[in-house]
């Protein structure tokens, strides 16, 4: 692996004391489904915090989030005035999905993979971002940015020295992709996650990335969320900040059966977390306390898709961003056939579409790619480079009564 860093190697070198890899089957037919859950339940999550980002910080929404909101339905509600607030009139008036941060640099990713490799290597990436990413883009992925144009590369672009938002929400958002080119292979999925997240982050900044990454890795063959929590928490430092976290979310799920009193332990401690002399910038994007709302969403929905995105969204502050996440995860966990179809076959319960937002993603915001896709292609693009991680990762592909599987070597 190219610019890989001592990190990377540790985090492989813990994982395989812990994990021994076993083979697995699963169906190509199987494979693409879950590939298919995973961009439809992140671009779903996505839309059903839209209207509410950022308008909630110290307390939840009071209501649990469980349908497409538009500016104007509910007067008691905070729900945004921009764009945001009309997300189901764009997406009835384009005829589809439309890019966000949450699916448009995974977007990028895609390309830059296809043309370079999986071992596609940091002056490669940055070659990619300069060319596509542009603009549409906040926190810690503009000053990465920002950073490029003056000379820089990964991780320099990520590092404390240079990149003042380091500890932001953003590489969590934006490197699930990693874990869906290597399904079941969770320390190859991590560790290349990781790799994501340090062309804008730096410390525990990544440590959130490293943990859903496990998750989603995992998430092929694993449906049990407490298990999926617990296994991603060996991929980090036990002196994180977010490990402990994580301890904590475990135990206040296991002794508050109410989600809002866990949302309140984890804002009234990990929103101004201060540990002896070190205290972690308070920041609405923080990846501390927006990440720590992610898990509890996971323990709490039971991975049940409506009530995951749900307590994702109503959990408040950047809802938006950790319902993509968990989204995706329990569309990688179930498939897309698990995600409600009044979500995707047209907003406002309207049920228009034959296929999930009408087969048809549209990019706006990523310069120099295609603008209208269709998503089922952006499915089969990532499961083309799926296969090839499988098999150069010790994997086979088979026929067995004229269809295809796969024989995965997995470290579950």
């Amino acid at each position: 692996m190219k610019n890989s860093t001592v990190f990377i190697a540790g985090l492989m070198l813990c994982a395989q004391m812990v994990f021994a890899q076993t083979q697995i089957k699963i169906s190509q037919d199987e494979l693409r489904d879950k590939i298919s859950g995973y961009w439809i339940g992140q671009c779903v999550g996505n839309y059903l915090g839209f209207p509410f980002e950022g308008t909630y910080l110290k307390e939840p929404i009071p209501v649990l989030i469980d349908h497409y909101y538009e500016y104007g339905d509910d007067s008691s509600l905070s729900i945004n005035t921009d764009l945001r607030g009309y997300c189901p009139v764009v997406i009835n008036w384009i005829e589809g999905a439309f890019s966000d941060d949450d699916t448009d640099i995974e977007f990028v990713t895609l390309h830059a993979v296809e043309k370079f490799g999986l071992d596609i290597d940091y002056a490669e990436i940055t070659e990619m971002w300069k060319l596509h990413i542009n603009r549409k883009i906040w926190c810690a992925n503009r000053t990465a940015r920002n950073l490029m144009s003056e000379g820089f590369i990964p991780p320099s672009t990520g590092s404390k020295e240079n990149n003042k938002d380091w500890y932001q929400i953003d590489p969590q958002l934006v490197n699930e992709i990693w874990s869906v080119f290597y399904p079941g292979m969770i320390q190859k999925g991590a560790a290349r996650a990781e790799w994501g997240a340090r062309i804008t982050s730096d410390d525990w900044g990544t440590h959130p990335t490293i943990v859903y990454a496990a998750m989603y890795s995992a998430a092929f063959f694993e449906k049990d969320v407490n298990k999926l929590v617990g296994l991603a928490m060996n991929y980090i430092p036990r002196n994180s900040p977010f490990f402990e976290g994580m301890e904590d979310v475990i135990r206040w799920y296991k002794t508050n059966e109410d989600w809002r009193i866990t949302r309140k332990l984890i804002f009234d401690k990990y929103y101004f977390y201060k540990k002896g002399n070190y205290e972690a910038p308070v920041s609405d994007v923080s990846s501390l306390p927006n990440g720590l709302m992610g898990i509890m969403a996971i323990l709490y929905g039971e991975g049940d898709f409506l009530k995951t995105t749900g307590i994702a969204v109503s959990a408040g502050i950047d809802c938006d961003n950790q319902a993509a996440t968990c989204g995706g995860l329990i569309g990688v966990m179930y498939g897309a056939k698990a995600i409600p179809e009044r979500l995707t076959l047209g907003m406002k319960n309207n049920q228009v579409w034959n296929e999930p937002f009408n087969d048809t993603y549209i990019n706006f915001s990523r310069d120099g790619l295609p603008a209208c896709n269709k998503i089922s292609d952006i499915v089969g693009r990532i499961l083309v480079i799926a296969e090839e991680a499988i098999l150069a990762n010790g994997g086979q592909k088979i026929t067995e009564n004229d269809k295809i599987y796969y024989l995965i070597k997995t470290d579950l």
